[in-house]
This record gives structure tokens, sequence and C-alpha cells, in this order.
């Protein structure tokens, strides 16, 4: 957002937060995150940074709650979530950094015998057709992917025609609720 340079994209912080907010809404209070490696990468920590805030608005101290963070893959996601349980906290929602994180998650936490989202509801970002399906299909959080290479493609080419200088553009996501989510267990 501070970049002087024209960007097409959607706010992460504000996306994540909505998110961290349908799953608190649902009644879940130990949760945990899955992030992508924040180092160098502005997107994954500016969602870290949604979740966060989205706890301290609802009472829970941020820095109590597990994030780690991992590479983009199916297998990374998986490791993740085991080392989450291994620590023995048991959250009753895992929030994933983006879809192919959460598969893997979704993956390990069927291996070992959760049901989820009975056990343990997991949580995509992207909403990647991989979202819609695995089963069972993730909520997540939709990210207008063609929208913003469309409107891209379009600045672009009115900056080469000289009709523009070049305007940043903020487009809407939203969350998309799905079976991999659920209130938790009482």
């Amino acid at each position: 957002p501070d970049a002087r340079l024209p960007s097409i994209g959607f706010d992460n912080r504000g996306a994540m937060k909505a998110l961290t907010e349908v799953v608190l809404n649902q009644g879940h209070r130990k949760l945990a995150m899955i992030s992508a490696v924040t180092k160098g990468n502005d997107r994954a920590q500016t969602r870290v940074e949604g979740f966060r805030q989205a706890l301290s608005e609802h009472g829970i101290d941020p820095h109590s709650v597990e994030i780690i963070e991992t590479t983009y893959e199916v297998e990374s996601g998986a490791r993740a979530f085991e080392e989450i349980v291994s620590h023995g906290k048991h959250p009753t929602a895992v929030l994933c950094g983006n879809d192919v994180i959460a598969v893997g998650a979704l993956r390990a936490a069927k291996t070992m015998g959760f049901n989820v989202p009975g056990d343990v509801s997991i949580t995509g970002f992207d909403d990647m057709e991989l979202a819609r399906i695995v089963e069972p299909a993730l909520t997540t959080v939709h990210v207008p992917h063609n929208e913003m290479g469309q409107r891209a493609a379009q600045e672009l080419v009115a900056m080469v025609e000289r009709k523009s200088a070049g305007v940043p553009y903020c487009l809407d996501s939203h969350v998309v609720e799905r079976d991999s989510l659920a209130p938790p267990k009482s």
C-alpha cells in the first residue's frame, strides 16, 4: 500500500482478519496458524498480522497462539500440522496461510485419525480449485486472481499507451465457508 508504483491487489491483512473472525464467531478459542515463510514475503507477513489482530480484538493474547511457518507445499503443511499436534495443545481450529498448506494439514489430520471438522477445523486462503475438490471442501478466502490479472494487464496497456500514469487498486476478497469449518465440540 505504501509503494509509489502502481499495484493491483487485495488486502491480505483484512482478508485473514475476516477469516479469523469467522472462525472465532463459530466459537473456536484454541487456534493455531500455519503460515508461509514471512521473511521477505509481505503477503504472508500481513496475513499473520491480520490473524493476530483478530485474536487481540477478541481478547485472546496473539502471542499465546502457535504460529508455524513453512514452505508452500502439501507435505510441508502436513509436517506443520503434525508438529502443532505433537506439542499437546490440540487446537480446535488451524488457519493456514494458503490452500496448498491447508490441504497438507487436512491430509495429516485425517492420517492421524482426526475428524475434520468434528475434531479440528482447518481453513485455507486463496480459493484455488483444490479447495473445492478436497474432502471436506476447505473454508477459505476467495482471492480475485482473474480480476487481478485482467486489471493489471489493462493498467499496463494504459501506461504503455500513456493514458495513465498507473494507479493502485485494491480488489475485494471474501470468506467462502465450506465443510472444513464447524463449531468446536463442547
